[in-house]
C-alpha cells in the first residue's frame, strides 16, 4: 500500500528515548532503531545491520554509536560504520540509512522520505500537547488495523452517538446532528454545534453539579497525513464557549503506519478542568483506556479483518452524509501520494 513518505510522523513520546537504551519500531514497513546521544540529540537509523541483517535494536548503545549485538559493528548517527572489530577498515557497504528525527511538543517526529526534512512543516497547532497550563493524559495503543481506518474514526465522529452512547454521548444528541465540513490550507475541518442538550456522563463529571443543560461545540481538524485534533467545548445552555461554568478538552490523535495493516496510535487528552486533581487524572486514564480498548479499537480491528488487504474505498462503501470529512481527507491524501508531494506542495 502506498503511503506518504515526505512528511512528519510521530515516532514516540520524547520520554521514551533514554540515553543508553535502544528503541526499535517499524514505520511505513521500515524497521527503525532510535536512540539519544549524550547531548540529548535524538537519532534514528535503519534497524538492520548491513552485515548479516540482524536488528540493531538488539545490540547496545556505546557512547553515541550503536553496536550490533551479533558481530559488533558500530554505527554513528549518520549511519556510517565507525568501527569494524574484525578488521582495520569497514567494508564500503557497511552503512545504514539515517532518518531525520526531531523532538517537539514532547513528541518525537520522524521523516521517512527522501526529500530534505523541514521541521517547520510540523504543525504548530500541536503545541497544546505540551502546554503547561493544561493537564494531560498521554497514552499509546498498538492497533491491528490500517491507519486510515483510525483517521476515519475521528473524522466521522457520528460513531460516538452509538459506539460510545451512555458515556460520551446521549440518545438526545442524535436528534440535532448536522456536521459542517471544509478544507482550509490543506486541513480538513469538521464542526458540530448542538444546543440545549443534557451532558453525557463523561462530561457531566467535569461540569458543576447543578449543570443540567449544555451547548456543545465539537471539532475535528485533520492534518495530513494522519494527525487529528479533536476538541470538545461544553458550556451552560445559552452561554458562549469557554465561559465560566463550562469545560473543554483538546485531544491529539496521532496515527503512524507501522505496516499496511497495523498502526502506532499516540494519544493525548489535554484539559482545562480539574487540572490539579490526581484522582481525576487517574479516573480519566482508566475511563479513556476503557473506551479505546473495549469500544473503538475492537470495532476498528474487526472492520480491518473483514476488509482484509483491500482498500476501503475500492470496495465502494455505501457513503453517508457524515462521511464527508473522512472522504475529503482520504482524497486529499491520495492526491499527495500520487504526486509524491510533501505537505507544503499541497
Amino acid at each position: 500500500m502506498e503511503m506518504l513518505r515526505n512528511t512528519w510522523y510521530v515516532a514516540g513520546w520524547a520520554h521514551e528515548l533514554v540515553h543508553g537504551q535502544l528503541l526499535g519500531r517499524t514505520f511505513l514497513n521500515v524497521p527503525v532503531v532510535m536512540f539519544r546521544k549524550a547531548d540529548g540529540t535524538p537519532v534514528a537509523l535503519m534497524d538492520r545491520c548491513p552485515h548479516r541483517f540482524a536488528p540493531l535494536h538488539l545490540g547496545r548503545q556505546v557512547g553515541d554509536v550503536v553496536q550490533c549485538g551479533y558481530h559488533g559493528l558500530e554505527f554513528g548517527a549518520d549511519g556510517r560504520c565507525v568501527r569494524n572489530p574484525h578488521g582495520k577498515v569497514a567494508p564500503s557497504a557497511a552503512r545504514v540509512r539515517s532518518f531525520a528525527l526531531v523532538e517537539r511538543y514532547e513528541l518525537l517526529w520522524i521523516w521517512m522520505g527522501e526529500d530534505d526534512a523541514d521541521p517547520s512543516l510540523i504543525p504548530d497547532e500541536f503545541a497544546f500537547v505540551a502546554a503547561s497550563e493544561l493537564a494531560h493524559n498521554r497514552m499509546y495503543f498498538h492497533v491491528e488495523a490500517n491507519y486510515l481506518l483510525l483517521v476515519d474514526n475521528l473524522m466521522d465522529v457520528s460513531h460516538a452517538l452509538y459506539l460510545h452512547s451512555g458515556s460520551l454521548t446521549t440518545e438526545e444528541m442524535r436528534d440535532d446532528y448536522e456536521p459542517r465540513v471544509d478544507i482550509t490550507d490543506g486541513v480538513t475541518n469538521l464542526v458540530i454545534n448542538q444546543s440545549d442538550v443534557a451532558p453525557p456522563p463523561f462530561w457531566a463529571a467535569a461540569l458543576p453539579p447543578e449543570t443540567t443543560r449544555t451547548d456543545v461545540q465539537e471539532t475535528s481538524r485533520g492534518h495530513m497525513p494522519s494527525l487529528v485534533i479533536h476538541e470538545m467545548i461544553y458550556s451552560r445552555a445559552g452561554q458562549p464557549p469557554f465561559s465560566e461554568g463550562g469545560a473543554s478538552s483538546r485531544s491529539a490523535h496521532m496515527y503512524t503506519p507501522e505496516t499496511d495493516g497495523t498502526t502506532h496510535y499516540f494519544y493525548t487528552l489535554s484539559r482545562d478542568f480539574h487540572k490539579d486533581s490526581q484522582e481525576i487524572q487517574a479516573r480519566l486514564e482508566t475511563e479513556i483506556g476503557r473506551i479505546f480498548t473495549t469500544e473503538d479499537i475492537p470495532m476498528i480491528e474487526a472492520q480491518q479483518r473483514l476488509i482484509g488487504n483491500r482498500d476501503l474505498m475500492t470496495m465502494k462503501p455505501a457513503l453517508l452524509p457524515t462521511d464527508k470529512a473522512s472522504v475529503l481527507m482520504r482524497g486529499h491524501l491520495a492526491g499527495l501520494i500520487a504526486r509524491g508531494s510533501s505537505i507544503d506542495a499541497a
